[in-house]
């Protein structure tokens, strides 16, 4: 059964069989729209999974703050080129989280198919799926599960599993602040992944011109001593390289730290 919840544009999956969704349910406020608000994801983190755990804790502290209740939260990370990352606020939601992707029975998957919030009560009643996911979150002391999505770019998916104790309900304003949240971990989260990817290209930028400046000056170290041209001298390199089982740059690295004042600094102009 799904739900409208005012605020969030959307719908909530509910696994309950709607016991929490009936009609003359009170309105709630909408949340405002997260286009100004941003949250810090890049200061002193280096991963991604250290960015992601961020984003996990801060999630769990703001909707803690909304229920009045400790709920833990456990965020995934996934895309095609790589294998999916996961991070928590504590141990317990970090077992669940990486459970539920191992057993593939939860609801994250659908979340990501979707793009709709999913709440998984503890009583499901005559409503079958999800039975296995249910049991181990009982089993971990939890009474109700929600998971959201973080909308990133196409290829990449991001959800955040929210675990609240029994006795404690992800009612429609719950899950309004939720999606809200949501929005704004897409957007900070999405800052994050680029930052650090213009890093890494930065640094592989920085070791291959290194690199080519290593074999360039050996190059003419070798064509210095056997007077011969650059495409010789480089094919020195690759068969000692080939005969070494070694790195063309670290041959050249060697050549460079056996002469008299050592190898050269690399040095970049800005």
């Amino acid at each position: 059964m799904t739900i409208h919840v005012a605020g969030t544009s959307g719908r909530v999956l509910k696994a309950d069989g709607g016991k929490q969704a009936m009609a003359g349910s009170p309105a709630v406020e909408p949340w405002p729209e997260p286009s100004g608000f941003l949250l810090d994801l890049v200061t002193d983190t280096h991963t991604d999974v250290d960015s992601l755990r961020r984003l996990a804790e801060t999630a769990a502290v703001a909707l803690t703050g909304s229920v009045g209740a400790q709920i833990d939260c456990a965020a995934t990370l996934a895309s095609a080129q790589r294998a999916p990352i996961r991070a928590a606020n504590n141990g317990r939601a970090a077992s669940l989280a990486a459970a539920e992707q191992d057993f593939d029975d939860g609801p994250l998957a659908q979340v990501v198919d979707s793009g709709i919030p999913v709440v998984v009560e503890a009583d499901g009643g005559t409503f079958p799926r999800w039975q296995a996911y249910r049991c181990r979150f009982l089993d971990a002391g939890y009474g109700e599960v929600l998971a959201v999505p973080v909308r990133l770019e196409a290829g990449i998916s991001c959800v955040l599993a929210f675990f609240a104790p029994p006795g404690v309900w992800f009612t429609p304003e719950v899950v309004g602040h939720a999606t809200w949240f949501a929005g704004v971990a897409g957007k900070s989260l999405k800052l994050a992944l680029d930052v650090r990817s213009v890093r890494a290209a930065g640094d592989n930028l920085k070791a291959v011109l290194e690199s080519r400046t290593s074999i360039d000056v050996a190059c003419g170290v070798i064509m210095g001593r056997n007077r011969c041209s650059y495409p010789d001298a480089f094919s020195m390199l690759a068969s000692a390289s080939t005969r070494r089982s070694m790195q063309v740059r670290d041959v050249a690295e060697g050549i460079l730290k056996n002469m008299p004042r050592g190898a050269p600094a690399t040095r970049f102009v800005d």
